[in-house]
């Protein structure tokens, strides 16, 4: 190995360093020869995700090695990151000091002293955010970020500043909000292709997702909960994606099997029964996806070292469905739907729950007649 030249070397590092990092951290442990070969491919590909510690131990890694790199030309870049913002454990944290704060008048200075530690590690926190986006923008070609996306699960981020934009980045996931900010008009992703994102956070701003990334091809909208007019339209005409070739669709997770009232599984039922039959009677073609089981950052996490392993991860090819259903209004292609509903149903509920539920069932299939 010590006889080969350096060219080769760092190809071969960095076909291996698709992990996330643990090649490259095992890489930097066999020798120091293999170390300085293989400085630029270990930070091929990162995932983090944790504590706080680990981002800044990260910045202070990569910071590190750019500066003594330069001579051999191969200075460490991101290619590929996978981020997942800390857990609300800090948060939980300061709201309780900022409820003592709220029932006594009288803030003791134990309290304030709490209260102001925590908002300084959390100010170091988001400059350490902001920091690693600042250097890793302009090189990244895929990018899986996940924050807050529901109650409490991760911290909230906004307002990272990516004065640039992401100029080279092909493949975008966020779960949440859109987190970043930037000088740049309007184009904040010219290069993106594969677009993912949590069907709430695209809800909010189609238009303003368009704007930012105008050569979108694919796109994957998960967590969905209901069939809108926005995603009708957008299955339509691709509205307001003017490129977009592929649409992926992905529902909810059903509720908890075991429950006392049989509403809830009513109600997913008979909404994913539209949603089979949605990508029927859309002109753009498009995909369903299963729903998502079990922890969203070890799904994402999963899907992203598929994508750079080679894999398809969320976008699997299929060929369009051209068929009679294709132009049929959503209401015929009901028929038969209901004894799936009813079956699917009282799978879910609880033994107790099946009288009131097959009940309130027939009323329903009595409604829709």
């Amino acid at each position: 190995m010590d006889n080969l030249a350096p060219e080769i070397l760092h190809e071969i590092f960095r076909l291996a360093c698709t992990d996330g990092g643990f090649t490259g951290c095992s890489l930097s442990l066999v020798s120091k020869h293999v170390k300085l070969a293989s400085r630029s491919a270990r930070f091929h590909s990162v995932a983090i995700s944790g504590t706080s510690r680990q981002l800044a131990d990260f910045l202070s890694l990569l910071t590190k090695e750019q500066a003594t790199a330069g001579a051999d030309g191969y200075t460490p870049v991101v290619k590929h990151l996978f981020f997942s913002a800390v857990r609300s454990r800090e948060i939980k944290e300061d709201r309780r000091v900022v409820s003592k704060s709220l029932l006594w008048e009288n803030d003791r200075s134990e309290d304030r002293v709490e209260k102001t530690a925590i908002g300084a590690s959390r100010g170091t926190y988001l400059q350490d955010v902001d920091t690693l986006f600042r250097l890793l923008a302009q090189g990244l070609e895929t990018l899986s970020f996940i924050h807050c996306h529901g109650w409490a699960t991760l911290t909230r981020l906004s307002g990272i500043e990516c004065p640039g934009g992401f100029p080279v980045l092909r493949e975008l996931t966020i779960v949440g909000n859109h987190p970043f900010v930037g000088a740049v008009p309007s184009v904040f992703y010219p290069s993106l292709t594969h677009l993912h994102l949590d069907f709430p956070s695209w809800l909010n701003e189609p238009s303003l997702w368009a704007e930012r990334s105008p050569h979108v091809t694919h796109l994957c909208l998960s967590n969905i909960n209901h069939i809108t007019q926005p995603l009708e339209d957008l299955a339509s005409t691709g509205n307001p994606f003017k490129e977009l070739s592929r649409l992926y669709v992905q529902p909810e997770a059903p509720p908890a099997p075991g429950g006392w009232c049989g509403n809830p599984y009513m109600e997913h039922a008979m909404f994913m029964c539209d949603f089979a039959i949605f990508p029927h009677t859309a002109t753009i073609p498009t995909h369903s996806l299963r729903h998502r089981e079990g922890n969203t950052e070890n799904w994402t996490r999963k899907e992203w070292l598929g994508r750079i392993g080679g894999g398809f991860g969320c976008w699997i090819p299929f060929e369009p469905k051209m068929d009679d259903t294709a132009t049929s209004a959503r209401h015929e292609l009901w028929d038969g739907s209901l004894d799936r509903v009813e079956e699917f149903i009282l799978s879910l509920v609880s033994p107790a729950a099946e009288a009131v539920t097959a009940l309130t069932l027939l009323h329903l299939r009595d409604s829709l007649d």
